[in-house]
């Protein structure tokens, strides 16, 4: 999969989204972020959000209804948040540190020891995965 990158308007619309496990029709959105809500987004700049963020593959979209009627659509989060999470931290360790986890705990790590109570909570980590 390609960078998720996502603007902040975006991550806000899927953090809501992932609060119910649930298809959301364009009312639902309109009503949690449209002209009427705290957030007044207009239709057209709701409407871009959401086809940018399918075409970035973290919604997907389904239609009901004949083409020559208004259709309706319905939006559901293509990815939780952990994989959300998991695809962001495969990119940075992918493009800044060559893939390699080793030069990301170094980085991490300021180049410094790890503390004993720190080493044993990776290697916990590490047996547990």
């Amino acid at each position: 999969m390609n960078e998720i990158l996502l603007s902040d308007s975006e991550k806000e619309i899927l953090e809501w989204m992932w609060k119910e496990d649930k298809e959301y029709s364009y009312r639902d959105f309109a009503a949690q972020f449209g002209e009427e809500s705290e957030k007044g987004w207009k239709k057209q700049t709701l409407s871009t959000f959401l086809t940018r963020m399918e075409q970035k593959g973290v919604i997907s979209v389904r239609c009901e209804g004949e083409e020559r009627f208004k259709k309706r659509r319905y939006f559901k989060a293509a990815l939780n948040r952990q994989q959300y999470d998991r695809e962001r931290a495969r990119h940075l360790l992918d493009s800044y540190f060559d893939g390699s986890l080793n030069l990301f705990m170094s980085a991490f790590s300021g180049g410094e020891k790890l503390s004993g109570k720190e080493a044993d909570e990776l290697r916990k980590f590490l047996e547990d995965m």
